[in-house]
């Protein structure tokens, strides 16, 4: 199936992102995970190949490949700004703001975050307090976003708000980083380390009226699409980490012995690892469906949703249970396996929620 979904795919092109993610990467992804630190260096490496910018199908593979680097965080990161910043710049800007934002954002020297949610509201688009005020030189805006992506090393923010105070009035807004009346605050993350998430409060911020990005009113529809985007080729890219993990703890299982015999000889063992690969292949298969529809340019909203509520939390479990298998090692906080079982955390939390997505579900099934 995976040759049959990416056969408009130059068969190269996956050998050779992979030679990147693996060669470029993940060599230097130990000491952005140790230090804590948001990978510029990373988009750059990425940007000067155009891989910030590739056509849907070679973003697929890409997005697959990128477990091999060997952080999350990493994988993220690029994810962001190639599935989910630079898609809504394209698609939504100016000439003016694509020379601005996109072209720096395209070649990786700059560094866009998407602000939606607030400290009261996350999936819940139409409580979303941020306000834009019509000023005589463009909007004034103030409100707060909170565990925003990105957010603390942003060059520049997309921010939903609205204008009017009606909930059709939510509208995005792009918001240089270095603009009066903007703070942001990292914020310490269970895993993730080098997403660089934030807190931002703005207090009396004035942008210019060619900030307004897309049409007034239009911020709901742009954000649901956007999501949609991030969700699919986040399923596509959280099954691929946790069939890495379960390579990686395939080899482990090989190589350590317990009562005489290595570990992948004892059936409970070898069963909980049969279980976890069938498990991530019809996560896998659900994905490529998904993405199929997508691609076809048909509504596959539901089957997005679905890929959030099971590939996401079929890609937990399975870190989980390689954690478990590595027994002792595993939870040591510097082990891989620890700082994994930290990062897919995120999985089932961020861009929606399991019980948000079984809601979305129900309502496509007319419940």
């Amino acid at each position: 199936m995976r040759d049959s979904l990416f056969q408009n795919v130059d068969a190269a092109f996956r050998s050779e992102a992979r030679r990147f993610v693996e060669g470029e990467l993940a060599p230097r992804a130990a000491r952005w995970e140790r230090d804590g630190r948001f990978p510029r260096a990373a988009l750059l490496a990425c940007g000067k190949r155009g891989y910030l910018t590739l056509d849907p199908w070679k973003a697929a593979v890409f997005a697959e490949e990128l477990a091999r680097c060997e952080s999350m965080g990493v994988g993220l990161n690029v994810l962001v700004q190639a599935r989910l910043i630079g898609p809504l710049l394209e698609q939504l800007g100016t000439p003016r703001q694509r020379a601005r934002f996109l072209k720096p954002l395209a070649a990786g020297r700059a560094v866009g975050a998407l602000a939606v949610s607030e400290p009261t509201a996350g999936s819940d688009f139409a409580n979303l307090q941020c306000r834009a005020e019509r000023a005589r030189a463009g909007f004034l805006i103030s409100g707060e976003k909170t565990y925003i992506t990105n957010a603390a090393a942003a060059d520049f923010l997309v921010v939903a708000t609205r204008l009017g105070g009606e909930a059709n009035d939510l509208s995005l807004l792009l918001v240089p980083r270095d603009t009066d009346g903007v703070r942001i605050r990292r914020l310490a993350s269970l895993g993730l380390a080098t997403t660089a998430m934030g807190h931002i409060t703005f207090r009396g911020c004035l942008v210019p009226r060619g900030s307004l990005l897309g049409e007034v009113g239009g911020g709901y529809t742009y954000i649901q699409e956007a999501l949609n985007r991030e969700r699919l080729y986040g399923g596509l890219g959280a099954v691929a980490w946790a069939d890495h993990a379960l390579e990686k703890t395939r080899a482990y299982l090989r190589a350590r012995r317990a009562f005489g015999h290595a570990l992948n000889r004892f059936q409970a063992i070898r069963h909980q690892v049969a279980d976890l690969a069938t498990s991530l292949e019809a996560a896998r298969q659900l994905n490529y469906a998904a993405f199929a529809r997508w691609t076809a340019g048909e509504d596959a909203t539901r089957q997005i949703a679905m890929v959030k509520l099971f590939s996401y939390r079929q890609a937990q479990r399975a870190i989980e249970v390689c954690l478990q298998l590595h027994g002792g090692l595993g939870y040591m906080a510097d082990h891989w396996t620890s700082r994994w079982y930290r990062d897919a955390r995120a999985l089932t939390i961020a861009a929606g929620t399991p019980e948000v997505m079984r809601e979305l579900i129900a309502a496509h099934l007319r419940l």
